[in-house]
């Protein structure tokens, strides 16, 4: 049986082999348990913050439960389409509406004339092409009032020109710029069975 070292390399030994085995110890015990400590740490942390942002939603969910039937009552009461029985009748009132708007607007309707009504079931597509004119900020303004008309309405086919006029003939230097547009605008009305035969 081989002898173990004495003296200083017997002691050397010995601390080499305790070094290795706490080196060991802390490969193969220590540090997988400190990984798994703060993986585990990590994964609190984020329910932590899943949980507050639950519990948020939670106490919001009343309020937007109320705000959603708001919305859904106001989008059942909001009028889609144009009234009338009729293309005709229909015709009219969007002309009326867009003379409203446009009065509203300041801008002048030179010329209005129907488009050829056409079946886009279960609606009825009502159409009015227009010439107008007006300053710039005015043909805007027009514009985004029927972008934002009830019922809806549709813009189509916009053309735009500019014509230099000057306002006074004395005063000379002040030339305002006014444009002159020509434009669809469409409108549906709800398609009856019962007249679908007049169109």
């Amino acid at each position: 049986m081989p002898s173990l070292p004495i003296g200083r390399t017997g002691r050397l030994l010995a601390v080499g082999i305790l070094f290795s085995a706490v080196v060991a110890g802390y490969l193969f015990v220590v540090a997988p348990l400190l990984d798994f400590y703060d993986q585990r740490e990590a994964a609190i942390a984020d329910h932590r913050i899943l949980l507050a942002r639950l519990r948020t939603a939670a106490q919001q969910l009343p309020e937007l439960r109320t705000k959603f039937a708001e919305l859904q009552k106001i989008a059942t009461n909001r009028k889609i389409t144009l009234e009338g029985k009729s293309d005709a009748i229909a015709s009219a009132n969007l002309q009326s509406r867009i003379e409203e708007l446009a009065a509203s607007a300041g801008v002048t309707i030179g010329r209005s004339e129907a488009v050829s009504a056409e079946t886009r079931s279960p609606y009825r597509r009502i159409g009015l092409r227009l010439a107008i004119s007006g300053e710039y900020d005015l043909l805007l303004k027009l514009l985004g009032a029927i972008e934002t008309a009830s019922p809806p309405l549709v813009v189509a086919n916009l053309r735009i020109h500019g014509m230099l006029r000057p306002v006074n003939t004395t005063a000379a230097p002040q030339i305002p710029t006014r444009l002159d547009a020509i434009f669809e605008v469409y409108g549906f009305r709800t398609l009856d069975s019962s007249v679908e035969g007049r169109k």
